[in-house]
């Protein structure tokens, strides 16, 4: 009797689960940010489009710098770090900036 194969293939790793990040900053310029970065991660450069809750776990500001923290999975790579970086740059260009990794 002939048998059946049924190729298995590996589960793609899951997104983190979907949360408010954490701010902490002057609200008037956190929203301002968050709205930059919800805007970079919707660009064509990504290749796909995800959500603020799906990669901002916190972001931080004051007068001197900014901190984000983000969820880091294999899938995502480092696009996300990268446009994050580069629009911190862009909109904070006299502050210093730290982008960091957390695992999901």
């Amino acid at each position: 009797m002939p048998y059946r194969v049924i190729p298995i293939a590996s589960a793609a790793p899951a997104l983190p689960q979907a949360q408010a990040p954490q701010l902490s900053g002057e609200p008037a310029r956190v929203q301002r940010v968050l709205q930059a970065l919800d805007a970079a991660m919707d660009s064509p450069a990504l290749g796909f489009s995800l959500p603020l809750e799906r990669w901002l776990r916190e972001l931080r500001l004051d007068s001197e710098h900014a901190e984000a923290t983000l969820h880091v999975t294999p899938r995502l790579g480092t696009a996300p770090a990268e446009l994050a970086f580069d629009t911190l740059r862009r909109l904070l260009p006299d502050t210093d900036i730290y982008v960091v990794a957390a695992a999901a």
